[in-house]
């Protein structure tokens, strides 16, 4: 077990035994109580790694429950009844439980037993006011293919607000829902009805990002994300804005508006051509996205020249980033840098390699954007001592 687990579950004995690596370990709990428990644990965790600094208290989640605005079920068939697991899930909105149903129900009726022999996952995405089915299936003949359009055309005349339905191929069955690692000679995604894109609406604009890209799954507190990333970088029209693994670009829109320059940087291709398509829409000139592996290389070689009033944010994903990637930001003598750590013992090494290249944490903030498990998201302002 990680090292924050074990302090989480310590944390923990004082008010019910637990395993730990359950899915929604503290979603029978009260919401305060939660709170409680994840500040204490990140505390130890902080003083326990020398951070030098002691962190803020926890940001609460607007949603204490029934946020996700993506969730999955696994199917399977079992002595002829398909079955979908898990069954239920108190942090998922309740749309997305009757949606499960009424395809679990579609299912289990003769016409089609068959697809549901075919299917690795059901997906749904969206946001709170509309969504999104994708089904994963192991292959596309054409009786799966002529099954699927039965099942959206189903969809798209009920009530249950779902927008679009896509098929996404995966014959390798993997644990992950959006598998990236298949074979390049097959047909990867088919749209069956509706956008191909997702939108995600904010205070004063929206953004439109792949229906297979990443995007945070909890919708209520994306604005919290982003007034605090503003509150802690201070971006102003004196600075240029470096915004590594920048997805479809949330942070670069949502905090960067009145930089001098933003460039983004993203390896998934898709999600670049979204912000591309962003900043023409918006009308941001002053925006750039570049696609490519965030690795030491692409850094020093592909990143424009550092500029003298410069500050990056990363969002690395939860394994980190690459080796040598710290080591050559800090080079660029950044005056701030934001560092958002959704893996939370990714952080001291993290933190070790920036103090060798000359940056400190000055403040640490928890936010949770994960409610009723045991996983936050961390932002960690640093500067130059």
């Amino acid at each position: 077990k990680c090292r924050f687990l074990v302090l989480f579950q310590d944390a923990l004995q004082h008010f019910f035994s637990f395993d730990a690596v359950e899915q929604e370990p503290l979603a029978q709990l009260p919401y305060a109580e939660e709170v409680e428990i994840k500040n204490k644990a990140f505390a130890l965790f902080c003083k326990e790694n020398h951070f030098g600094v002691k962190p803020e208290s926890l940001i609460k989640s607007p949603k204490e429950r029934h946020y996700r605005t993506t969730s999955k079920r696994r199917v399977s068939v079992l002595s002829g009844q398909v079955q979908i697991f898990p069954q239920e899930s108190e942090l998922e909105p309740e749309e997305h439980l009757i949606c499960y149903q009424w395809i679990l129900n579609k299912l289990n009726t003769p016409p089609f037993r068959y697809l549901a022999k075919s299917l690795n996952w059901i997906i749904i995405r969206g946001s709170y006011l509309y969504r999104t089915v994708i089904f994963n299936v192991d292959h596309l003949d054409a009786n799966v293919v002529r099954k699927l359009k039965q099942m959206a055309k189903a969809l798209q005349e009920s009530s249950l607000k779902v927008t679009a339905a896509h098929i996404y191929v995966d014959p390798s069955r993997s644990d992950y829902y959006l598998e990236s690692n298949r074979p390049k000679d097959i047909l990867a995604f088919k749209q069956l009805y509706g956008p191909r894109e997702l939108t995600l609406k904010l205070s004063d604009f929206s953004l439109r990002y792949p229906v297979t890209g990443f995007s945070q799954i909890n919708e209520s507190q994306i604005q919290n994300l982003l007034n605090h990333a503003k509150r802690l970088l201070k971006p102003s029209k004196e600075y240029r804005l470096l915004d590594l693994y920048c997805g479809y670009g949330l942070f670069a829109f949502g905090i960067g508006k009145d930089c001098r320059e933003v460039i983004g940087a993203e390896w998934e291709g898709p999600s670049v051509e979204s912000a591309k398509a962003s900043a023409k829409y918006l009308k941001r000139f002053h925006y750039k996205f570049i696609s490519g592996k965030i690795d030491e290389m692409f850094v020093e070689r592909t990143l424009p020249k550092p500029v003298e009033k410069e500050i990056i944010l990363l969002d690395p994903p939860r394994k980190g980033c690459l080796p040598g990637v710290i080591e050559k930001l800090a080079k660029r003598n950044p005056e701030r840098v934001l560092h958002v750590f959704c893996g939370t013992d990714e952080i001291p090494l993290a933190l070790k390699e920036w103090q060798l290249a000359g940056y400190f944490p000055k403040e640490i903030l928890p936010l949770d954007l994960f409610p009723g498990t045991a996983h936050i998201e961390t932002m960690i302002l640093l500067e130059k001592r």
